[in-house]
């Protein structure tokens, strides 16, 4: 019933009583709602990539208190085995950080995906602009 719904309205705002036209307008609102899901997606992956470049940026930090202990004991008053929490700090902000990478790539992977289908919808679309 959902369908029929969805066929009628098509119908009514296409203004025409034509398939075709119908057809046409169906795939205009898919092209329309794929560019937005693009949209979403993109910004994801900006986000994502800001993170990895923030995550890099702690890595980077923490690697230069163990190796230089002096400058850490300008920063924080350091006790003994501290050097096992920097090591452990590292390897966490690693684990997220390819985490993150991971989930950057599958990011980029989806949206080729969704462009190709964007590019697809908008191949139909036009074989019902030219009817």
């Amino acid at each position: 019933m959902e369908n029929l719904v969805v066929l009628l309205e098509l119908a009514y705002s296409a203004g025409s009583p034509s398939i075709s036209d119908v057809m046409r307008l169906g795939f205009q609102r898919e092209v329309q709602e794929e560019r937005g899901w693009f949209s979403f997606l993109r910004g994801w992956c900006i986000n994502v990539a800001d993170r990895l470049v923030y995550l890099n940026t702690i890595i980077e930090e923490l690697e230069y208190c163990l190796r230089n202990m002096f400058a850490a004991q300008l920063l924080v008053a350091l006790r003994s085995g501290d050097d096992i929490v920097f090591v452990d700090a590292i390897m966490y902000f690693k684990a997220i950080r390819d985490f993150e990478a991971q989930k950057l790539e599958n990011l980029q992977l989806f949206l080729r995906a969704s462009e190709m289908e964007v590019t697809r919808r908008m191949q139909f679309a036009a074989r019902f602009n030219v009817m």
